[in-house]
């Protein structure tokens, strides 16, 4: 066996086990019983290729998108991937807001790519989290051709009220998602007073992604709001050609 090969898989498997959180790197390398420099230069070639990402400097690290793109098995990421990312870059750059470009797997949402504001009020999101509970869960649930909701709804049941208020059979969850469908936006006011924005990435007239922008409650004023919408949607419709682009 090759050891620096095992090395890193045992990595990627340690930071796998809790993806909600960041390992640090001696946690990592105690953990492994790995020498603390060896540890780091393998981190450091995992992040490089995308498999582990990092937060900030000092912080800890957390599975990158290279990592759901092998797990998954989602058609387009890849593509996805390549051609979205400097357009939410540039988007998170105008608004200085927090974007995320989100799929959908079983009932999670996973964070593909995502770009922080530089605001010290910061809204912090899970690389995954119950669909319901997330602009972007919804906005694709929404967009799922019937039968794919129906089985969505028949394998994972309902939103507790708690996530999504209002919900008490699927008459209602129908309805919601359908609103959401029509106005191909979904906005979420969380309890914490976090919003999130979101709209549907489509490829071959299917949804297969969600572009979302999350900010606190307190800077979503008036004038925000319309910047909000208004930019968003032009970065979703500039994805969409690129990736419906037949020529």
């Amino acid at each position: 066996m090759i050891q620096v090969i095992n090395r890193a898989l045992d990595i990627l498997e340690l930071i796998a086990k809790d993806r909600s959180r960041l390992y640090t790197l001696s946690e990592i390398s105690t953990q492994l019983k790995l020498n603390n420099g060896t540890c780091a230069n393998i981190i450091k070639t995992l992040v490089v290729r995308g498999f582990l990402e990092q937060e900030g400097r000092m912080t800890g690290y957390r599975l990158g998108s290279m990592s759901y793109l092998l797990t998954g098995n989602y058609l387009y990421k890849q593509e996805l991937l390549s051609i979205a990312i400097e357009p939410i870059n540039q988007l998170s750059s105008l608004l200085n807001e927090s974007c995320i470009l989100s799929i959908l797997k079983d009932n999670a949402r996973i964070v593909l790519h995502e770009i922080k504001s530089t605001h010290e009020l910061q809204v912090i999101n899970k690389k995954e989290k119950e669909a319901y509970a997330t602009s972007t869960g919804r906005m694709i649930l929404a967009c799922m051709e019937d039968k794919e909701q129906q089985t969505f709804i028949k394998r994972f049941g309902f939103p507790s009220p708690d996530i999504w208020a209002g919900i008490e059979d699927e008459d209602d969850l129908i309805m919601e998602l359908n609103k959401i469908r029509k106005k191909q936006l979904a906005v979420q006011i969380s309890k914490a007073q976090i919003v999130g924005v979101a709209i549907p990435i489509f490829k071959d007239e299917k949804v297969i992604a969600s572009l979302g922008i999350y900010l606190p409650q307190s800077r979503y004023t008036v004038s925000m709001q319309e910047k909000v919408l208004e930019e968003l949607r032009k970065t979703g419709e500039l994805i969409n050609k690129k990736l419906n682009d037949k020529t």
